[in-house]
């Protein structure tokens, strides 16, 4: 189910949404319709990346939160506030990537 065993995925994935008040509009998984392209938005296809989760925080709580659900699964943050990367640097496999357009 990602870059993470699935068991680790899931506890990731309920950390998450726990994290955000379950509030779907700010996060998104591997299996998720249309993950790659609504949610990775990857700019080179040639080279691929499958982070374990993209997240949408509105807030600086949400952003320390998320961080701190992606160190206990052992992931690395990777934020990403728009532009792209012809090497996909900002959307690295093993990784989680917190989209900085809602933050306020």
């Amino acid at each position: 189910m990602g870059c993470v065993q699935s068991s680790q995925q899931a506890v990731l994935v309920q950390s998450i949404k726990e994290a955000l008040g379950n509030d779907s509009e700010l996060y998104a998984f591997p299996g998720d319709p249309l993950y790659k392209f609504k949610d990775v938005k990857v700019y080179n296809l040639s080279i691929p990346v499958k982070p374990s989760a993209v997240t949408y925080p509105k807030t600086s709580a949400q952003v320390a939160a998320i961080i701190k659900c992606a160190v206990e699964a052992g992931l690395k943050v990777q934020p990403r506030s728009g532009g792209h990367s012809y090497a996909n640097y900002c959307t690295l496999s093993y990784s989680q990537i917190t989209r900085q357009r809602r933050l306020q």
